[in-house]
């Protein structure tokens, strides 16, 4: 069996979904583009930023093999983990939607 027969056995799938992000002391200010360079995100797109509460809200687009929760679950343990600056991150569940 030929690598390529393997990879087009894998079954990915597509997923998008507004998360809330709450960071530290500096805020949100280019944490789209960190974020975008987690492994599965496809594209995150800024809904909203605010400095005052130090939060935002992106629509982040995902590819993953797993389910859609088990998926963004991912994403925020990644996200928390290879950013110290993200307190709190959560996805509104009744958000995702499959691509």
């Amino acid at each position: 069996m030929k690598l390529s027969d393997i990879i087009l056995e894998i079954q990915y799938k597509t997923f998008e979904a507004m998360a809330k992000f709450t960071f530290a002391e500096d805020g949100p200010q280019g944490y789209a583009d960190a974020i975008r360079a987690l492994p599965g995100v496809t594209t995150v797109t800024v809904a909203s930023e605010d400095q005052d509460t130090k939060s935002a809200t992106y629509k982040i687009k995902i590819i993953s093999q797993k389910e859609p929760i088990e998926a963004f679950d991912a994403l925020i343990s990644n996200a928390k983990a290879k950013y110290s600056d993200i307190i709190k991150a959560e996805v509104g569940e009744q958000t995702i939607e499959e691509k």
